[in-house]
């Protein structure tokens, strides 16, 4: 893959980076006092809250592990709940594949106050990747990933950054491949507000109602017809109610 040296704050960009599991180590639960300050922590997305640095850690970790799902193998299973045999090593080797998740940064910015307190505005994509094995001209980053080459200019300490293709299905007997429909996209928009040590004090993830749904196979189409018709909708009412005001004006 493509790679490619980004001048940022590094600590915006590790926040990404570990809590949507693009590096393995370390582990977000054993960053998290790095990261967050301990007295005035908050994170919030549209589901939850979490008021202390210790709940904040959990929900991370929670989220890490869903970003990658394998299906053991029947057998492996049996052995583990008999649990009548030693484990082996052949064991680690999973059945298959099930759901990979990871974060492809979009855009970042930042402001710096007169007394240190700095924001950040990530815009990124999480990916949502069902059975990728089936997949072909694709590997699942392991680094943070960007969608736009970054600016040269930018001031502060450089990371190595890759560049994935987007995933595909083969077509069988073919040299073809065509875009994956078990491939789902959503835009967040991440805040993160640090104090003078450079730790987070506020921490959201803000995502759209439209792009959640725009995720069930066959709502992006029914949004384009249904945003249309409405927009037209509108525009004929604001037609109406100014004629009938012209009207009754004269």
């Amino acid at each position: 893959s493509d790679m490619s040296l980004i001048q940022r704050n590094t600590i915006t960009l590790q926040v990404c980076d570990y809590v949507y599991d693009n590096s393995a180590f370390p582990s977000f639960f054993g960053t998290s006092e790095l990261f967050y300050e301990s007295r005035a922590s908050d994170y919030e997305n549209p589901l939850i809250t979490a008021t202390s640095r210790s709940i904040i850690s959990d929900v991370h970790s929670f989220m890490c592990l869903l970003c990658i799902v394998d299906v053991p193998k029947p057998l492996t299973m049996f052995r583990t709940i008999l649990k009548s045999h030693p484990p082996d090593a052949l064991d680690d080797d999973p059945w298959f594949r099930a759901v990979r998740i990871w974060s492809e940064v979009d855009d970042v910015s930042e402001t710096e106050s007169f007394d240190g307190h700095r924001k950040s505005l990530v815009e990124h994509t999480l990916n949502i990747l069902l059975f990728p094995d089936l997949h072909t001209t694709f590997k699942i980053p392991r680094t943070l990933s960007l969608h736009q080459p970054p600016t040269p200019s930018e001031p502060g300490a450089h990371l190595s950054l890759t560049f994935p293709s987007a995933p595909s299905l083969p077509l069988p007997g073919t040299s073809l491949a065509v875009p994956s429909p078990l491939h789902f996209q959503l835009p967040i928009m991440t805040r993160l507000s640090f104090n003078e040590q450079g730790q987070i004090t506020y921490h959201r993830d803000i995502w759209d109602v439209r792009d959640v749904i725009r995720l069930l196979p066959g709502i992006r189409i029914v949004q384009w017809f249904a945003g249309r018709l409405g927009a037209w909708g509108l525009s004929w009412i604001s037609r109406k109610l100014r004629q009938q005001t012209s009207v009754a004006a004269s």
